[in-house]
């Protein structure tokens, strides 16, 4: 089976580190309060008026004559934080509709604003040396930046971001236009998702979960403690504060990590990707098992997996994960089992294996089934293929049954 070979434009976003000094940093922190300024401005107006885009645009010009101090901040910035207002109440709107019972908008007290935003201009990437650049900002100035790689296609916008640890980054989004080369589709892997393993794949490889939450969770205890412990607006308070904010992020950096390095190792080693279609939304209302899922990050790995594969030329499918654990990957009866029956045994056909390792069998097996009806281009040659690919499925599954474990 082949993919088209039409070229695409990705939206992509680098994150990159900001080293602003002293001076900036204040400039920085006061563009984030009059941004937050803004915003509540029009947003004050919105609510006691029922206001459009324009008319909510013509209410900027008359905010500068009134307080000249915001002709300090770049005009595109200002633009945005109306654009961000608009698009926020458009949405708020369309819950209703859809008969979600929301109240309003709320207003962006002290410290809640965390980023502003450059779009289309007002920003340059100046190179310095080899390992060292410097971000233009249109009336901030020149802020040292750290680019750990190379930035391809065009710069449409960047958002200067404050974490809540008191780093500064610059997320670039630019547009790339890349060529997606024709791939044949050879080899295809089912991915079943868990907790002890994370992974279960078709191919009986194995993922045990690192549970990062869990190696953190004494410190980020002990953080919370003292920090309850404080009083309120002290220095010592935010000392506590910023340290239990770095720990956070070290957790979070270290999980983004681990996914990232799966993702693109199933990318690079397989050309068409199958997974279950879960609905974490319903999996985390399990009291005794959110804290768990949640740790996991099935969603996360599934949108990283999805972006890397398209912009590979690879192909990712969901399929319906409704019964792929009870269902016998071999001979498709239902095969009812508890949670905690963690080996699958069917009386029809006698295969036995692990559970996670039939629903990564019948995952792939779907995913060959749906490629095959949603791309009707490749029949009939391909969907010989298919058959013949489901066949060695069969046949090695049943192979390694006997000596498969948990």
């Amino acid at each position: 089976m082949k993919t088209d070979s039409k070229p695409k434009i990705f939206r992509l976003t680098y994150k990159f580190r900001l080293y602003p000094e002293k001076k900036q940093e204040e400039k920085l922190l006061w563009t984030l309060d009059k941004c937050r300024f803004i915003y509540n401005s029009l947003l004050d107006k919105s609510q006691k008026e029922n206001l459009n885009w324009i008319e909510l645009s013509a209410l900027l010009p008359k905010l500068k004559e009134e307080y000249p101090e915001l002709k300090s901040v770049y005009s595109k910035v200002i633009q945005y934080e109306n654009d961000k207002l608009f698009n926020n109440l458009k949405t708020l709107s369309q819950l209703k509709k859809n008969g979600k019972r929301m109240g309003r908008l709320r207003f962006k007290g002290k410290n809640w604003l965390k980023s502003f935003t450059y779009n289309q201009s007002g920003f340059k990437l100046i190179e310095v040396g080899k390992r060292h650049q410097i971000l233009h900002l249109s009336k901030i100035g020149d802020i040292k930046i750290r680019c750990h790689r190379n930035i391809k296609g065009k710069v449409k916008q960047i958002t200067i971001k404050k974490e809540r640890s008191c780093k500064w980054f610059a997320l670039i989004s630019i547009e790339e236009e890349i060529s997606i080369k024709n791939q044949s589709i050879n080899k295809v892997v089912g991915i079943d998702l868990g907790l002890n393993n994370i992974i279960y794949d078709s191919d009986n490889n194995k993922i045990i979960n690192p549970k990062h939450l869990k190696k953190h969770e004494k410190r980020l205890i002990l953080l919370q403690k003292r920090l309850s412990k404080k009083k309120k607006s002290s220095k010592n308070r935010e000392k506590v504060r910023l340290r239990l904010a770095r720990q956070y992020e070290k957790l979070t950096n270290i999980r983004n990590d681990f996914l990232h390095k799966i993702s693109r190792s199933y990318v690079d080693n397989y050309d068409a990707i199958g997974m279950e279609n879960i609905h974490i939304k319903n999996f985390v209302k399990n009291n005794r098992l959110s804290k768990s899922i949640l740790d996991a990050s099935w969603g996360k790995l599934r949108q990283f997996i999805s972006y890397k594969a398209e912009r590979a030329g690879k192909i990712f499918v969901t399929v319906d994960c409704r019964g792929t654990t009870q269902r016998c990957s071999q001979c498709g009866n239902i095969v009812a089992k508890d949670l905690s029956e963690r080996i699958h045994k069917c009386p029809y056909c006698g295969f036995i294996a692990p559970r996670d390792y039939n629903s990564a069998l019948d995952v792939r097996r779907l995913t060959i089934g749906k490629i095959g009806r949603d791309m009707p281009e490749f029949k009939p040659v391909e969907i010989a293929l298919a058959a013949e690919l489901r066949n060695k499925v069969y046949e090695s599954s049943i192979n390694e049954a006997g000596s498969s474990t948990i």
